[in-house]
């Protein structure tokens, strides 16, 4: 069966791969429309170079790939949680990195690949294959909450830790008759968004610039994420009210029998009730209700987040560089020069202010 590869470099082209694209796909960060929405938002000074693998007129594997001074990385920021190639099965894996290594004139980078499989080990063979220089920068570790079975089993183990978490929870429910939705389907989707990222931009990522809304490229890429899987019904909210104001928010994917959680906020007015943290264990409990699988919490292995996990899964960077000497300059920087730095940088930057103490609240999104 012949197979050939094609690099598409137009949006038009990319757009018409969407149905077999998706067919592909094994999580939402494999979809189409989370690439194109990254696309949309993130593109600036780089050039579309998606290496698409075809048997025949079939579609068996995607690298989502842009270029950039003549090197190659993932469509991915730190706004993607996770990513792996898209592959029918492991030859066509094999033959699209094989394809995506030969194709970077500098460096390819792809992260944020799980580090626990068998995809990162073809990841790195490919390029050690090819002769390339290998770099591998440990990423971050994202906690999971296993839900299956039962509530009370997954609960026992925490009861003494979560005493206080518990107590917060009574209170609010008996004090303030709160409204509370639990993985729900948004009626209104964009007024669901317009109401979500203005809690999230009151607090502490609003001060510190990270919010959502702090930037228009964030806002574009969480809006058309969310527009996508809301028409295919994945997209779910959940949210503790009191008298028309939120108190707690998520943003987050339903799929595979799996809560991916994108975003968290809390209303900081209301710290002493620990809203958010409320609403993660109200979350979790329905997760066990609804017979799903995981609890994803996405993004890093914060202390309020482990509090619920109970397993993790790690990410790293894989980095290829030719052996010239622009690519090798860059991997020796990387290498030798970056470690120490970043060690002094971190030992030096001052605590970010408006961050609260994990304990209490949630200070991060998924």
């Amino acid at each position: 069966m012949t197979e050939r590869i094609e690099w598409v470099t137009n949006r038009r082209r990319l757009d018409a791969l969407r149905p077999q694209w998706d067919l592909l796909a094994r999580g939402p960060f494999q979809r189409h429309g989370w690439f194109t929405a990254w696309w949309e938002s993130f593109s600036a000074s780089r050039k579309l170079a998606v290496c698409a693998l075809w048997r025949e007129e079939e579609l068996v594997g995607v690298l989502p790939l842009c270029g950039r001074l003549g090197s190659l990385e993932v469509m991915a920021n730190v706004h993607s949680p996770v990513f792996e190639p898209l592959s029918k099965d492991p030859t066509a894996l094999d033959a699209v990195l094989r394809a995506s290594v030969a194709g970077a004139r500098g460096r390819l980078t792809l992260t944020p690949v799980p580090s626990d499989g068998p995809v990162f080990e073809r990841c790195v063979a490919a390029a050690r294959e090819a002769g390339r220089l290998v770099w591998i920068e440990p990423g971050e570790i994202s906690p999971i909450a296993d839900t299956t079975g039962e509530f009370a089993t997954y609960r026992e183990p925490r009861k003494r830790a979560w005493r206080e978490l518990e107590r917060r929870r009574r209170r609010l429910l008996r004090e303030h008759s709160p409204t509370v939705r639990l993985i729900e389907r948004p009626v209104d989707l964009e007024g669901e968004l317009s109401r979500g990222f203005a809690l999230e931009a009151r607090g502490w990522k609003g001060r510190n610039g990270t919010a959502i809304l702090s930037t228009e490229q964030t806002r574009r890429f969480y809006t058309a994420a969310a527009r996508t899987f809301h028409a295919s019904g994945e997209f779910v909210v959940s949210s503790i009210e009191v008298d028309g104001c939120l108190l707690a928010w998520d943003l987050a994917i339903l799929e595979g029998d799996r809560y991916w959680l994108l975003k968290t906020a809390y209303d900081e007015r209301h710290r002493s009730l620990a809203p958010g943290l409320v609403l993660r264990h109200q979350v979790i409990e329905h997760c066990f209700q609804r017979g799903l699988r995981a609890h994803e919490f996405l993004g890093g292995a914060m202390d309020w987040k482990l509090s619920f996990a109970t397993g993790q899964r790690a990410h790293a960077a894989i980095r290829a560089y030719r052996r010239r000497p622009p690519s090798m300059l860059s991997y020796l920087s990387r290498r030798f020069a970056r470690p120490p730095a970043a060690r002094a940088y971190h030992r030096l930057r001052p605590p970010r202010s408006g961050r609260s103490p994990a304990r209490s609240e949630p200070a991060s999104r998924g």
